[in-house]
C-alpha cells in the first residue's frame, strides 16, 4: 500500500471516528459510510453525487451497500 493511499485511509478513518459519518469519492463512485448500531458501519455506494433538498444522496442512485461489523478502518478499506 502506498504512503499516499495509506494517508487517505487514515484521514477518512479519523473523520469517521470523530463524526460517525464520512462521504468520499473513489474510482468514480460515491461512498457514504456511517456508524449504525452495535459498533457496525453501514456502507452505501452511489453512482453519482446528486443529493436531495435535505442534502442526502438520492436512494435511487444507490448501486451497492452493506454492513461492516469490523472497525472504522475496515469500513473505509472496503471502498478501496
Amino acid at each position: 500500500m502506498s504512503a499516499l493511499h495509506n494517508n487517505k485511509i487514515n484521514s477518512l478513518e479519523r473523520v469517521l471516528k470523530n463524526t460517525k459519518r464520512v462521504e468520499f469519492q473513489n474510482n468514480g463512485l460515491f461512498y457514504e459510510i456511517f456508524e449504525s448500531s452495535n459498533d457496525e458501519y453501514e456502507i452505501n455506494i452511489y453512482a453519482n453525487k446528486i443529493k436531495d433538498e435535505n442534502s442526502e444522496y438520492i436512494e435511487s442512485n444507490i448501486i451497492d451497500g452493506g454492513i461492516c461489523s469490523g472497525s472504522a478502518r475496515d469500513a473505509i478499506e472496503c471502498a478501496f
